[in-house]
C-alpha cells in the first residue's frame, strides 16, 4: 500500500474575541493510504487509466457517418483532444465501434475514428471518446505536453 504524506499547518484565525486565547497547533502530519487494489474496482481503474495526455480545447468539428442509410453529417465540438483522439459533444448517441469520419473545421483535413466506449449522456449533448484509427500525427495542430510532465509542487 502506497502512503502519501504531507504536512498540513492550520490556517491563523482572523480575530481572537476579546477575554479569551486560542492555543496554537503545530503542523499536523496528514497519512493519506492509496486504497487496497481490489479485483473489479481495480480492473475499472486500470481500465480508466488514460494512456496520453488531454488538452482541454473547444473547437467545431464535423462527423461524418453511415448508420443504416446514407451518410450523415453531424456538427460536434471537442471538450479535450489528445495525438490519439478527442472527446466530442454530439446530439446523436453513436454505439462503440462506430465507424466515422471527423473533419477538422479549421483545416478541413479528415480522419478516420471509431467510437472507443459507450457515450455519456449529459445535458449538451452526447460526450463521445474517439479514437483515430489508424493514427494520425498533429491533426489537432497543437503542441502536447511530454508523456513525463507533471505539475511541479510548491
Amino acid at each position: 500500500m502506497k502512503n502519501y504524506s504531507r504536512t498540513f499547518t492550520p490556517a491563523k484565525p482572523l480575530a481572537t474575541p476579546a477575554g479569551t486565547s486560542v492555543a496554537r497547533p503545530g503542523p499536523i502530519a496528514a497519512t493519506i493510504a492509496a486504497p487496497e487494489p481490489t479485483s473489479l474496482k481495480h480492473a475499472l481503474l486500470e481500465d480508466e487509466r488514460r494512456r496520453d495526455q488531454r488538452v482541454l480545447l473547444r473547437m467545431r468539428a464535423l462527423i461524418h457517418v453511415a448508420l443504416q442509410g446514407p451518410a450523415t453529417t453531424l456538427e460536434a465540438d471537442t471538450l479535450s483532444v489528445n495525438p490519439k483522439g478527442a472527446v466530442v459533444v454530439i446530439k446523436r448517441n453513436l454505439p462503440p465501434e462506430t465507424r466515422l469520419v471527423l473533419e477538422h473545421r479549421g483545416t478541413k483535413e479528415r480522419a478516420a475514428c471509431k467510437v472507443v466506449r459507450p457515450a455519456k449522456e449529459m445535458p449538451e449533448g452526447f460526450h463521445t471518446a474517439l479514437e483515430f484509427d489508424p493514427p494520425v500525427l498533429n491533426f489537432w495542430r497543437i503542441a502536447f505536453p511530454p508523456a513525463n510532465w507533471r505539475e511541479e509542487e510548491p
